[in-house]
């Protein structure tokens, strides 16, 4: 079975294309990823872009991403505050580089639209799925008091 995977825009949302020659038995096991759809305008299967799916089709993982410009520059403003609250830069460091994975999962929203909702798809989405620390978890959600 030969296969490609690869990462797409599709209506302007972040998806894995999933390229293969036409066969049963491969679509009959896409359909049963949660998520997939078949892409008449680009004629592919495609499917959420999610650490599980990157994995499953050896795509490298979200966190080599980048956060977009405009999570960026709010990083750099967060740094900033801290730096006016008088935080050490190994705890700036520590804070930014944790709202740098959040931005980088959402990535395609702007910012001004993340609500608490997604701070609770994060955590189910990314951190408890990838097992990471509550420490770490417990940066994400309330970096500073």
């Amino acid at each position: 079975m030969i296969w490609t995977a690869k990462l797409i825009k599709h209506k302007d949302e972040s998806r894995i294309a999933v390229y293969f020659e036409k066969n049963q038995d491969l679509i009959s096991r896409i359909k049963q990823i949660e998520g997939a759809r078949w892409s008449q305008q680009k004629t592919v299967w495609h499917l959420p872009d999610t650490t599980e799916n990157r994995e499953r089709f050896n795509i490298g993982p979200l966190a080599n991403s980048l956060p977009s410009a405009e999570g960026i520059a709010q990083i750099e403003k967060f740094k900033q505050w801290l730096r006016s609250k008088r935080y050490s830069e190994s705890t700036i460091t520590t804070y930014s580089e944790a709202l740098k994975s959040f931005l980088i999962f959402y990535r395609e929203k702007p910012v001004a639209d993340i609500t608490n909702e997604d701070v609770i798809i994060y955590n189910n989405d990314y951190i408890l799925k990838n097992n990471l620390s509550a420490s770490y978890q417990n940066q994400i959600v309330h970096p500073v008091g």
